[in-house]
């Protein structure tokens, strides 16, 4: 909520790269934890952290909640978790041609890369038992968000969507489905998700928080908290899933190696 106070509020600097935003929202959180009287709240939040061990990607932060002892199954329910996992994108334009500092092409396939990530590389329980961690993408436009994402892409002669582009811009609950990526054949995918990655299949139903100002321009920002509430990541017949709060595989132990298949097909 604090987000567009923090992004555009005076007497805040203009924010310019990925990092700030990280740590806006970091010093948002920290305003909450001091009014709820949590001992060393900093000790609660990390950036750039590893999602395992033997993981070479890195979320870009980590908040992990405990401290609060205020979790119950009933507050669970409303998809709260102890531990909270984000990765962040910021979309802006730069330098006297005012255009989008990254092409939309690549920063579509960015934000999809992210989205993958979280359903499949966070550290959680095992499957059977309760979902411990809850996943959040964080993506924050300079102005218009269409001006840095393409919907639709050219289909052996036809244009057709990516219709989960919308689900993660716009605000409410939907149910993203993505079972296309045979079809993404740029150089820009390849480099971007992976040239493997055509092989995943994702479902998920995510919930959107939206900060929209009444007129977009290029001194306001057009922010969404994503949050993944449950979802089934799939390659060939091995799949990996939570759905209402507890997870699930298709083979026994696959949790635990899933994480290390998804990082080889994704850049």
């Amino acid at each position: 909520m604090a987000l567009p106070e923090f992004l555009t509020g005076a007497p805040f600097q203009e924010y310019k790269y990925e990092g700030t935003i990280v740590n806006a929202f970091s010093m948002a959180i920290l305003q909450e934890l001091n009014t709820r009287n949590v001992l060393n709240p900093v000790s609660a939040l990390r950036g750039e952290v590893n999602y395992s061990s033997d993981s070479t990607w890195r979320a870009d932060l980590h908040m992990d909640l405990r401290e609060l002892r205020i979790f119950t199954d009933a507050l669970r329910k409303y998809g709260y978790y102890e531990e909270n996992w984000m990765e962040v994108k910021f979309f802006r334009k730069g330098g006297e041609s005012g255009k989008p500092v990254v092409p939309a092409l690549k920063s579509t396939f960015l934000l999809l890369n992210d989205l993958i990530r979280l359903c499949t590389l966070v550290p959680d329980n095992l499957a059977g038992e309760k979902s411990k961690a809850a996943r959040y993408l964080l993506h924050a436009y300079q102005g218009d968000p269409w001006q840095y994402l393409t919907k639709s892409r050219n289909d052996h002669g036809r244009r057709s969507e990516r219709l989960w582009v919308d689900q993660l811009t716009k605000p409410g609950r939907h149910e993203v489905e993505i079972h296309d990526l045979k079809k993404e054949e740029s150089k820009s995918f390849q480099d971007a998700v992976g040239k493997q990655a055509n092989q995943i299949k994702l479902n998920a139903v995510v919930s959107n928080l939206v900060h929209s100002p009444y007129q977009l321009g290029d001194e306001n920002y057009y922010i969404v908290l994503t949050r993944i509430d449950s979802f089934r990541v799939k390659v060939a017949s091995r799949w990996y899933a939570r759905r209402e709060q507890v997870l699930h595989e298709s083979h026994e132990g696959l949790s635990l190696s899933f994480p290390r298949l998804i990082s080889g097909l994704i850049s």
